[in-house]
């Protein structure tokens, strides 16, 4: 039996954060509101955008101007196209999996996956499971878009296994009551990152797909 499987999208599948977050704190730099990367991936990661949006106006004392989401977005579009590579080995290990039972859960936008998964070559794959925390009340940390994804797959939260990079999210899934792999494959996880996550309740934490597979591997059997 092959248990449901639910990915968060950056950091996971895509290897996308250090490109977000310098177009987050490159935007909001020149808007006045002087931020590095290191700042933006601190305090940002994991959030949606209408909630990094109140976090900006938490940390700076200011809402930022109206256009700084479009600025934001304009700017992630630009360097993702250029720069955006898979996470290693997770398109192998997505094309491993069977594709009905696995579903994307993001605070990125639906639209937003969609192009970056054409840009790594995963283009359809997820094709009716993409389930966006943009479309939902509440974001991460919240458990609500993994048991939105769950009853898209038509799947009991218990028996799901969720791959997450971020703290928000391996709350929001330990919430949910799902089984949470962390996951410091990304080229943004330093040495302290599987701490983080375990300190978030991931219940194991894996450094590869190849760990994440033997793991699913024995979820299963």
């Amino acid at each position: 039996m092959h248990k449901p499987i639910i990915f968060d999208f950056d950091g996971v599948i895509v290897d996308s954060e250090p490109l977000a977050n310098r177009a987050l704190a490159d935007t909001l730099t020149a808007m006045g509101m002087p931020t590095t990367i290191e700042e933006a991936m601190r305090d940002y990661i994991g959030l949606r955008m209408s909630d990094c949006v109140l976090a900006v106006a938490r940390i700076h004392g200011r809402k930022p101007p109206d256009d700084f989401v479009d600025a934001c977005r304009a700017r992630t579009a630009v360097l993702l196209r250029e720069h955006l590579r898979p996470v290693q080995g997770a398109p192998a290990f997505i094309r491993s999996c069977v594709a009905e039972r696995t579903a994307i859960a993001s605070s990125s936008s639906v639209r937003g996956i969609n192009n970056s998964l054409e840009l790594v070559g995963l283009g359809g794959h997820f094709d009716g499971r993409i389930f966006s925390a943009a479309d939902i009340e509440r974001g991460k940390p919240h458990p609500d878009i993994f048991l939105h994804a769950a009853r898209g797959l038509d799947a009991s939260p218990a028996d799901c296994i969720v791959i997450e990079d971020g703290t928000l999210g391996v709350k929001g899934a330990v919430a949910a009551g799902m089984t949470v792999i962390g996951l410091t494959a990304g080229s943004h996880c330093g040495p302290d990152h599987a701490n983080r996550l375990r300190d978030a309740g991931a219940h194991i934490v894996a450094n590869s797909y190849a760990e994440v597979a033997l793991l699913v591997r024995s979820f299963t059997e």
